[in-house]
């Protein structure tokens, strides 16, 4: 749909507080009339196609979301190792080192579906269920990460002078594009279910 095609109408979007670099915009139809040279593949083959794009995007999300959740862990390791207190390293008190190793094994469980994803899709042999386990475990352990990041790093965690209240911003949203994780799990229970007819 080209702008200004008769009764189609681009306004300025929402603001949105993930994803701050990003602009959307409404896109209103209004009795449109779309000229046979603009379809896309084959008339009422859209959603198909929409569907295939899907499985690629959504490893795009796991593997930037796996980027971010790295750089919060990174970040909460260097600041364990750093931040002192009663004369030791804060990384060295049990409620503080156990939820760098909960981080640590997430993030490497994440990393670990993405990657058999990716080569998959590289051999021809990608799932639907293969890509929703890795954007779905991919978005929620960076949601996981970046909130543990900032608890670990306290108040400071909060203060845009560091990456993390962005990281922990921007992640939320992951776990509702290109499919929510609710969509995430129904893909990944039908294809379970599928072999005994369900």
């Amino acid at each position: 749909m080209d702008k200004g095609t008769p009764g189609f109408t681009v306004r300025e979007g929402y603001r949105n507080v993930s994803h701050r670099g990003y602009s959307n915009a409404i896109l209103d139809f209004d009795d449109c009339r779309i000229p046979a040279e603009n379809i896309l593949g084959e008339v009422h083959k859209g959603f198909e196609v929409a569907n295939d794009w899907l499985g690629a995007t959504r490893l795009q999300v796991a593997a930037t979301c796996l980027g971010r959740a790295d750089r919060a862990l990174d970040h909460a390791v260097r600041y364990a190792a750093e931040r002192r207190q009663f004369g030791q390293q804060i990384g060295k008190f049990q409620g503080v080192s156990f939820k760098l190793a909960d981080m640590a094994m997430e993030l490497k469980a994440a990393e670990l579906l993405t990657w058999e994803a990716g080569w998959k899709c590289d051999q021809g042999s990608v799932t639907e269920a293969d890509m929703a386990m890795a954007k779905l475990k991919a978005s929620e352990v960076l949601a996981m990460v970046a909130d543990e990041a900032i608890q670990i790093h306290g108040g400071m965690g909060l203060m845009d002078d560091l990456p993390l209240e962005r990281i922990w911003r921007d992640a939320r949203v992951e776990r509702i594009w290109e499919g929510t994780s609710e969509i995430q799990r129904h893909i990944i229970s039908r294809q379970l279910l599928r072999p005994h007819e369900g």
